[in-house]
């Protein structure tokens, strides 16, 4: 296994990001910041309550008491007038504190009496505030570089006035199914649907086509390709056979063929290269093998391309929940369903398969030393997650 990860480690490192630009934070979904991401203002922007409740001095409320109501607040409004000790303010979730108040006392914990409120304790020093800046100070490191702007890190940016923000440009990526089969229809174009899918779950912009398996068209849609778009993925054509295509078209090219053929199963004749400088991902043909070879080398390669820090699945242990049969020699990537008590059940066994890919959750990594494996024994899982 650490032979296969050192081979993509040495794709990543020919792996550049494409340029920055500032775009408005409404316009940058799903896109990945290229500069750290700094408060404009503080979070919360004011000092104000966390509950419902009552705002006081702490010295005023040192156990059960009585005290004036003299106002109220709402989110929203502003601060008022100082808080005259030996009183209390009505305050509501959010709301800026009074000048001079500490703490706020819940809601549930006092009675109200007319003009007065009673409090059955002692209130503790700063409970139910949110101070000034604690969430991020103005000036303060919002996001890291390389952060992916979905729902809830884009409503940060929004909170503290990061915006507009500066975003690498959006990646545009070609997916190229080779085949007469797939041309003419006889095969559906899973794997297109498939690996098209996944990019756009990056965030990515994906331009989708098939070629017949000539080598004049294979090599005119990757020199366009390779033109047009930040990066290519084909699928199919990249064996040995007289219909594999993939690999004279590259050379034809003049293409720098980094890597053909890697240490796995399923997924050993993936190929990479560098046609100038956009990055060129041969899948393939099989369906597993082509989602292997996705997940293992162009996936985080193309995360890398688009800027995002973060390039790898969540990885963590699990034990197989049957036995797993296997040669050693190559690596073996296995889709599995992850289930209770940390165990994982695989599913399927021939690279052509197609269900096993769609029902799994999980991709288990079984070293190239193993051969069978009994239940029970620890394996890699990576976390396929939502896009998968």
């Amino acid at each position: 296994m650490q032979r296969l990860l050192r081979i993509r480690d040495e794709v990543l490192a020919a792996i550049s990001p494409l340029e920055a630009e500032e775009v408005a934070l409404g316009d940058a979904a799903g896109r990945y910041l290229a500069a750290p991401a700094r408060a404009r203002v503080p979070a919360p922007p004011a000092t104000c309550s966390a509950m419902d409740g009552y705002a006081v001095r702490a010295e005023d409320v040192t156990g059960p008491c009585v005290l004036a109501v003299t106002g109220s607040r709402y989110a929203g409004e502003e601060a008022g007038a100082p808080l005259t000790p030996g009183t209390a303010v009505r305050i509501f979730t959010g709301a800026p504190l009074p000048p001079g108040a500490d703490t706020v006392v819940r809601e549930e914990a006092t009675h109200a009496e007319g003009g007065r409120v009673r409090f059955a304790a002692a209130a503790r020093r700063g409970e139910n505030v949110r101070l000034a800046g604690e969430d991020v100070a103005a000036g303060g490191l919002a996001l890291e570089p390389g952060t992916r702007l979905g729902a809830r890190p884009a409503a940060l940016l929004a909170a503290v006035g990061a915006d507009p923000v500066s975003v690498h440009r959006r990646a545009r990526v070609a997916v190229i199914s080779t085949g007469d089969e797939v041309v003419t229809g006889r095969t559906p174009d899973s794997n297109g649907v498939a690996v098209a899918g996944l990019v756009r779950a990056l965030g990515l912009e994906v331009v989708r086509r098939a070629v017949e398996d000539r080598l004049e068209a294979v090599s005119a849609a990757v020199a366009e390709a390779a033109r047009t778009c930040d990066a290519v993925v084909t699928i199919g054509g990249v064996s040995v056979g007289e219909r594999d295509h993939v690999p004279a078209a590259l050379a034809g090219l003049g293409a720098d063929v980094r890597v053909h053929g890697v240490p796995m199963k399923p997924g050993k004749p993936f190929l990479f290269a560098l046609a100038g400088a956009t990055p060129v991902f041969g899948l393939p043909g099989s369906p597993s093998a082509c989602l292997v070879a996705f997940e293992v080398f162009a996936r985080p390669a193309l995360l890398a391309r688009a800027g995002a820090a973060r390039r790898e699945r969540p990885a963590l242990p699990v034990r197989l929940a049957e036995v797993t049969e296997g040669r050693p020699g190559r690596a073996r990537l296995v889709w599995a369903r992850l289930e209770g008590g940390g165990r994982a059940r695989p599913l399927g066994k021939d690279a052509a398969q197609v269900r096993g890919p769609a029902l799994a959750d999980a991709l288990l990594l079984v070293p190239a030393d193993a051969g069978d494996l009994p239940e029970g024994a620890e394996v890699t899982a990576w976390l396929l997650g939502d896009d998968a």
